[in-house]
Formats: C-alpha cells, structure tokens, sequence
C-alpha cells in the first residue's frame, strides 16, 4: 500500500498534506520543530505563533473517466477504495463545465495510513475522452509524489498497463534534513488525466556520524548503549490530561524513514515510562514512540482517589486518541493490562497489541496483593525494596540503573498501591475474551510466564512468544535485542497477525 506526498513546484512548497504527507514521522517531526515541550513540571506545552496549526488530510483530483482513474489508483498504485459517493450536479455544487441534473461521482482512495494520503477522484458528468500525455509541466501544475514499498512491482504493472513513462527507476543518494542521507529509488510516470506521478522507494539511512550516549551513558551508568543522536530525537513533554499534566517521554526519527504507526510504551507500576530509558532509543531509530507516565506515578499528577482499571485506561487513551491515528500499543506487567483494556474499550485506536509478561490473576491470588504502601521513619522500606531489586537484577544492568528503578518507586508516596488495588478488584478474564485487535504476548522468565499464557489462552487468535532468556529488567539488560523482538511483532504482515 502506498503513501501519496503532493510537492508543489510552482511554489517550491513542500507541505504537509493528505496527497502528499511524508508520514505521520514526518508530520510529527516538523510540528516538533515548531514547538517546545520543557521538562518542568509546573510548565505546559507551548507553542511557537509560527507553529503549523494545519494539516492537508485528503486532495481531490478532477478527473475525465473516473473509472480509469479508479483502475489506475487501486489496481496499479495499491491503493483502495475508503468512500464512494453517486449524486447529482446543483446549484451549491463546485463550479464545473456540467450542466444542472448532471450525475456527479466521488470516490476516496485511501493509501496505508488511515488518515493521511487520501486522494479524491471526482468526476462532474458524463465521463470524457483521457487528454493526450503533457509534453512538460507549466506553472500551476503539480506533482504527486508517492511513497511505495516496492517501486519496481508498480514499474512492472505501469508497463503491462501501458501507463505513460517519464523516466524509468532509478536509484540516487538523497540528503535529507540535518545531513541525514540515503539512497531512495525514484519513477516518473503519468495518471490517466495527465498529473505527473514520482513514484519513490527509500533505502536505509545512512550511519554517518558517530554516536553520542544515551542518558544512562551520559550519568556514568556502565554498560549503557549509545544511540546516534543523529537518528533519533528524545525528548520529554507534559499533556493536559483528565486528572491534570500527564508526563511522557518521546522518542522520534529525525529523519522519516517510512509510513509507520506510532508506538506507545506502558509501563509496570509503581514505576515510570523512566523504566524505557534504554529501549525508547532503540526503538525511535524507525518509530515515533511515546512512554507516558500512568497517572499519580512518574511525574504524571494523580487522581484525587483510587481509580479503577478503566479509569487509568480512559485516562491514557486521551493522550493515544490526541494523535490521531491507531497506535500500536505496547505494554509491561500492570501497563500490559492497561492496554489490554484499552483495546477493548477503544479499538479503533488500537492498530496492534503487544503484551508483556500479563498480570492475569485468579481471586485468590488478587485477593493476595498489597494494596497499601506503608512508611516507615527508619527507611526500612527503602532497603527492602534495594535488597529485592538486587535479589533479581540480571547481568547487563548496571547498579545506576538499578538504582533509578528503586527511586522511581518512591515518587508515588503512599498513592504507589493506587494501581495495585485497581488490578486486585479487577476480574480480567471477560476483557481479555472481548479483544479483538492483532495481539501477541511475550512471557519473559520473571515470574509470571504462566499467567501471561493463561492470558493468551482467552484472548481470540492471539499468539504467545515465550522468551526464557529475558528475566527481570530487561529493558536495561537488553534494550536492543527487546527492541528486535517487539517490532518484528509489530512489522508481521497482516495476513500473519492474530485476531485478523
């Protein structure tokens, strides 16, 4: 399925448009550039006047035969039919050569993104003769620019369809922003009404720059990955949520690298989405990710009293459904609950589910769980909660980051078993019948292996991975090889996918 980009020549304009769209990497990077997000917590997101306040989600083509058009776009470009509208010309219709009474036809061509790149081919009358193929291009013209998957396979289907060819693929090295450069292979070729189409294929970005710490490596913390801050971009910022300033972590290209959904990271309470430090830019190099902070947890302000699981889950979805587009939904321990839950109250925001190491309890053992978090003046429950880090701490996980779980534990005070006792009154197993999303379950050797398959067990068309070698703290452990695993679940064609 392709990606239209529209690129106005005339102009030397290059929006951000539904014809034309990079990608929502693309539309999210440059509304970034525009924008400042600080760290504080008493500060909000603000914005620069300058700031891009528009977005072109769809253009519509005039076209002369809307059949061909349509056989065109869906047959040759992949892309397919989201509305089809038949109705009659009036006097409150746009300003055409067809006579009142005349029929009108109206179709969307949707491309891979779900909102993103959408043309319109509208057809006033009866339908006309195709024009003969521009010579060249004259003021006012465009070019519709199509990011594809396989730019030969449409090469070949333009050929067997006799579709008139400008220039044939060829491969060329691209720079892009900030020095970022990589091969991508371009086509020229033209639509049945005479539009000029580049039809392009991007290669992988080429690693040029040496890389710089990650924020573990930068505090000293042995054994930290390094990530190329000339990939990724990380950055922390704060959105008006329900119960007040939700706090997260982002993680983004800064050069696109596809059409790809956005990634959402939950997290274990009473931890924090800190507890992705390492994984966030593993997983930015092709993703944008974020990795909010469960509200009353992290730097997140919390509810007035106990929420229930599908209080915290409404609360998250508000910052999910702010991006406009399904995300795919990652989750750990009490965040992989989270999201379970989100899926079902709010599938349509929800492209994919990946679910780790799943608290999936019977009544007896969710009667069993510390729902209070008690003080004690003599720290003593500081060194118990050292002394059951250390208890588990895997290899590759430095004493720094050990270390910053434990403190992350505390910001929470006595509102830490908050989320705890929101799981402990919580049944899951109707909810986890009720998904119906693509989901997929990894059960790491951390002491909940059997629930998280006893999970996938009720869940419909799930699969489960089981990964003994990963124990606890991962993330910190293995960032990369956690980021490997996670996105070939994710990038599995959708004829491979549970639930579908």
């Amino acid at each position: 399925m392709p990606l239209l980009r529209r690129r106005v020549h005339a102009a030397t304009l290059r929006p951000i448009s539904a014809l034309v769209v990079g990608s929502w990497l693309t539309l999210c990077a440059l509304f970034f550039a525009a924008s400042s997000a600080t760290t504080r917590a008493e500060s909000t997101r603000t914005e620069s006047k300058d700031s891009a306040q528009s977005v072109v989600r769809r253009a519509a083509l005039i076209v002369h035969d809307l059949d061909a058009s349509r056989r065109f776009y869906q047959d040759i470009l992949g892309f397919e039919v989201w509305l089809e509208n038949n109705g009659k010309v009036t006097a409150d219709s746009l300003p055409s050569e067809a006579p009142l009474g005349a029929n009108s036809r109206f179709l969307i061509m949707k491309g891979k993104h779900p909102w993103i790149g959408m043309v319109g081919l509208l057809e006033y009358g009866a339908s006309r003769p195709l024009p003969k193929t521009p010579q060249r291009l004259r003021p006012g013209d465009a070019i519709l620019m199509i990011e594809t998957d396989d730019v030969y396979a449409v090469y070949r289907r333009m050929q067997a369809a006799g579709t008139p060819i400008l220039k044939p693929p060829k491969t060329q090295e691209v720079t892009g922003a900030g020095g970022v450069r990589w091969d991508a292979t371009f086509l020229f070729a033209w639509d049945p009404d005479g539009h000029l189409l580049e039809v392009n294929q991007r290669g992988p970005v080429r690693k040029s720059e040496p890389a710089e710490p990650s924020p573990a490596a930068a505090a000293g913390a042995p054994g930290a990955r390094a990530v190329a801050s000339a990939e990724v971009m990380l950055r922390r910022e704060f959105f008006d949520g329900r119960h007040g300033q939700l706090h997260l972590r982002r993680a983004m290209p800064r050069q696109t690298t596809g059409l790809v959904p956005p990634v959402v990271l939950l997290h274990q309470t009473p931890l924090s989405g800190r507890m992705f430090s390492e994984l966030l830019p593993e997983l930015g190099r092709s993703r944008l990710v974020l990795a909010p902070d469960t509200p009353g947890y992290g730097e997140s302000a919390g509810p007035a009293a106990p929420p229930s699981v599908a209080d915290y889950a409404d609360a998250l979805h508000d910052l999910i459904a702010d991006q406009k587009e399904p995300v795919d939904l990652v989750g750990y321990h009490t965040g992989a609950l989270l999201a379970a839950e989100i899926a079902v109250r709010h599938p349509e925001s929800v492209r994919r589910l990946v679910l780790i190491s799943m608290p999936f309890f019977d009544a007896e053992r969710r009667a069993s769980l510390r729902t209070d978090t008690p003080l004690a003046e003599d720290g003593s429950a500081l060194l118990a909660e050292w002394k059951s880090t250390m208890s588990v701490r895997p290899l590759g996980q430095s004493l720094e980051q050990a270390a910053r779980l434990v403190a992350e534990k505390q910001r929470a005070g006595t509102r830490a078993s908050y989320a705890m006792a929101a799981l402990a009154s919580y049944d899951a197993a109707p909810m986890l019948r009720s998904i119906r999303v693509p989901t997929i379950l990894i059960a790491p050797k951390d002491g909940l292996a059997a629930n998280t398959a006893a999970a996938a067990a009720l869940i419909p068309g799930s699969k489960l991975i089981d990964m003994p070698q990963w124990s606890y703290g991962f993330f910190d452990a293995d960032p990369a090889g956690t980021a490997r695993v996670i996105l070939e679940a994710l990038d599995k064609p959708s004829g491979d996918q549970p639930g579908l």
